[in-house]
């Protein structure tokens, strides 16, 4: 809200409170003098007026030396009776200067109520400015110490996938001096070789690692095309079942619905959908997990879920796991990246996911714009 608009309606705010008394006093006060001149001016008194001046012009014939004074008397009662014959002349005699005190009142009010306002609105705008100033400010610090934290956490992420590695590379490398004053030609080939091999592992773990990092970080741009999302989740299950194992896929189709469309990068959406089944086969290792996958629509969205027969997630963390970085499966090979990149592909498509528990498992809800056919 500008400074102009508050201007307005504090002037127009503070002209009512003082209007409205104002011309309430003047309607009272106008009721209060009509009612007054109805019951003074009646036609008894006219009469009795009127009988008064004939009596006086009466005297004033007979008496002449009294004519004169008897005059005197019959111009007053004749002025009366003028007056109780047009009462609208009395009325309008007391109006007139009832109005323009009025008027001249309703017109202070109009100035002070737009000097108040003007000086109010002053006062309101620098509290608002402030305010907001303030406001975007705390905003401000919030976003830095969240960046700030987003950060530390990657810090320490990298610092705990690089240091893991090279850790046992330090041991093999420092006990390579060991080994070649304390044991023979051969058996200081055979502990070269082995130590070569585990360097090379774990140098491959710490290749993977970067790779990982650099996959989230190069994601590609979103190139959506229209498609039939149900027709999509069969292609992309039946693939998916054959990379992953560890896996029942089982797609439940809608009855009687057919035109499922959705503007949707196909690669990405196979992406969103093999991390959604990877995190489910690492919460729950060790056994096959059963996924139960439907697609339904309602006049502005196409809705997949995704639901596993494994436990749910803790309600405290719930809210974290979409969160960067953020993982519950003890594993060197899982990052905490998987659903990040799913959120991520899903809000570039104009989407949404959640995670709600459902009949005591997980299941993620895909939220994507409905398309024409």
């Amino acid at each position: 809200m500008n400074r102009a608009r508050v201007g307005w309606l504090l002037f127009v705010t503070l002209l009512v409170m003082a209007a409205v008394p104002l011309l309430a006093s003047f309607y009272l006060l106008e009721a209060t003098l009509r009612t007054s001149l109805d019951l003074g001016f009646n036609e008894d008194v006219a009469r009795v007026l009127e009988q008064s001046s004939v009596n006086l012009r009466a005297l004033g014939k007979l008496d002449s030396a009294q004519r004169e004074h008897y005059r005197a008397q019959f111009d007053d009662v004749e002025a009366l009776r003028q007056i109780y014959l047009a009462p609208e002349l009395v009325s309008q005699s007391i109006e007139k200067p009832l109005k323009i005190y009025f008027g001249l009142g309703l017109g202070m009010a109009v100035l002070v109520s737009l000097a108040v306002a003007t000086l109010l609105s002053r006062r309101v705008a620098n509290s608002y400015r402030t305010a907001v100033d303030e406001l975007l400010h705390q905003r401000e610090q919030v976003r830095y110490l969240r960046e700030m934290s987003s950060w530390q956490e990657l810090a320490k992420m990298l610092a705990h996938e690089i240091k893991n590695p090279l850790t046992p590379i330090e041991v093999l490398v420092t006990s390579l001096s060991k080994a070649y004053q304390s044991k023979t030609s051969e058996e200081f080939v055979t502990h070269l070789n082995a130590t070569e091999t585990m360097v090379a592992e774990e140098l491959q773990q710490l290749k993977s690692t970067v790779n990982k990092f650099s996959e989230f970080a190069r994601l590609p741009q979103v190139q959506p095309t229209r498609a039939n999302v149900l027709e999509l989740l069969r292609q992309q299950l039946r693939a998916i079942s054959n990379t992953l194992s560890s896996t029942a896929l089982e797609l439940r189709e809608p009855t009687g619905v057919a035109d499922l469309y959705a503007d949707v990068d196909a690669p990405l959406f196979r992406q969103v959908l093999v991390n959604l089944v990877r995190n489910g086969v690492e919460a729950n290792p060790g056994r096959e997990v059963r996924f139960a996958i439907s697609v339904g629509a309602d006049e502005r969205n196409v809705e997949v879920r995704v639901m596993n027969d494994g436990d749910p997630v803790r309600a405290e963390i719930a809210p974290r796991i979409f969160d960067p970085y953020f993982s519950t499966h003890a594993s060197k090979d899982n990052m905490g990246l998987g659903l990040a990149i799913v959120k991520k592909i899903v809000i570039e498509h104009r989407g949404d996911i959640r995670y709600q528990e459902r009949d005591g498992h997980p299941q993620f809800v895909i939220t994507l714009p409905r398309a024409p056919a």
